[in-house]
C-alpha cells in the first residue's frame, strides 16, 4: 500500500501553482531545449524544457514529464476503493513484466523526460530542487552569488542581440549569451545573475547545452509555488545521490478489484553525466 500512496500523492506536486496558493507570479515563460550526454557513448539525449519566471523567484520544469505523471497519478486517485479486492507490490522487475496480462496496464517510465522541478530565489540566492524517485526529494542549494565575467562578444538568439559571459560552476566551465533587451534576471536550470535573460548557455566541453527556442509573455500570470507536503530533505551531495540511484520508475495493472503495482529496476544504459 505503501507505493499505491507514494504514486497518489504525484498528484499533489503537479497541481498548477495556483491550486496551492501564490508566492510569485510567473508573467514571462521560456522554452529551452536542453541537451545532455549520456556517460558511454555520443548519444546526445533532448528534452524540452520550461522556464516560468516571476518578479522574485522561478520554476524550472519538464512540462511533458508533469502531465504524463499527471495523468499516472489520476489513474490511481480514480480507482474507486471499494471496489479494489487486492493490492500487490513487486520490486526490480523489467518493465516487459507488465506485457500479455489482462486487465489495463500504465506505464510510467522513470527515463523519459526530466522529473526534477528547480524553484530560485534569485534575490536570496537560494534553490529548491525536487525530484520524485523511489521516493520525493527536496533539495535545497545555497548557490548564492554566481560570479559572471561578462566580454564584449555578441550574437544573436531568437532575433535578440546577445553578450556572451563566462562561468566556473562546480569543475565545469560555461559559456553563456544574455539578451540585454530583456531585463530578467534568470536563466535555465541554475543559472542567473546577468543583467538580461540567459538565452543559451553550454559547458566548454559540449556535455550540456541549453537554448532557448521559445518566449512567450503570459496574458494572465501564473501563480509559482514551493510545492508543500511530506518530503525526504537533504542537502545537496545527498539530494544528487538519491537521484543517481533511482529506479526505473513504476507500472500498474489493474484486473478487475485486483491491482499490480510493479517497482521497475534501475536501467543503467540510461546513466547521464552528473549535472549538480
Amino acid at each position: 500500500m505503501k507505493y499505491l500512496l507514494l504514486i497518489i500523492s504525484i498528484a499533489f506536486l503537479v497541481l498548477p501553482a495556483a491550486a496551492q496558493g501564490n508566492t510569485d507570479e510567473a508573467t514571462i515563460r521560456c522554452y529551452y531545449r536542453f541537451s545532455q550526454k549520456k556517460k558511454t557513448g555520443d548519444i546526445v539525449v533532448q528534452d524540452t524544457m520550461t522556464l516560468d519566471i516571476g518578479s522574485q523567484m522561478s520554476r524550472y520544469y519538464d512540462g511533458s514529464r508533469i502531465l504524463r505523471d499527471s495523468i499516472f497519478g489520476s489513474v490511481i486517485t480514480g480507482l474507486d476503493p471499494n471496489r479494489i479486492k487486492s493490492v500487490s507490490v513487486i520490486k526490480d522487475r523489467e518493465p516487459d513484466f507488465l506485457d500479455n496480462m489482462l486487465g489495463d496496464t500504465y506505464h510510467n517510465n522513470a527515463y523519459q523526460g526530466i522529473s526534477e522541478q528547480i524553484f530560485k530565489n534569485r534575490k536570496a540566492g537560494i534553490i529548491t530542487m525536487f525530484n520524485i524517485v523511489s521516493e520525493r526529494y527536496k533539495g535545497n542549494d545555497p548557490v548564492g552569488v554566481l560570479d559572471w565575467t561578462i566580454l564584449p562578444d555578441t550574437a544573436s538568439f531568437l532575433d535578440y542581440p546577445c553578450q556572451k559571459a563566462t562561468l566556473k560552476f562546480r569543475g565545469r566551465n560555461y559559456e553563456a549569451w544574455f539578451a540585454p533587451q530583456i531585463p530578467v534576471n534568470d536563466g535555465p536550470w541554475k543559472f542567473f545573475g546577468l543583467p538580461g535573460l540567459i538565452l543559451k548557455v553550454k559547458d566548454t566541453e559540449s556535455q550540456f547545452d541549453f537554448e532557448c527556442v521559445g518566449l512567450e509573455n503570459l496574458s494572465i500570470p501564473y501563480a509559482i509555488k514551493i510545492p508543500e507536503g511530506t518530503y525526504f530533505e537533504c542537502n545537496l551531495k545527498d539530494y544528487n545521490k538519491m537521484v543517481k540511484n533511482k529506479s526505473g520508475g513504476m507500472g500498474i495493472n489493474i484486473n478487475g478489484g485486483n491491482v499490480l503495482i510493479i517497482n521497475y529496476k534501475a536501467d543503467t544504459s540510461y546513466q547521464y553525466l552528473e549535472l549538480d
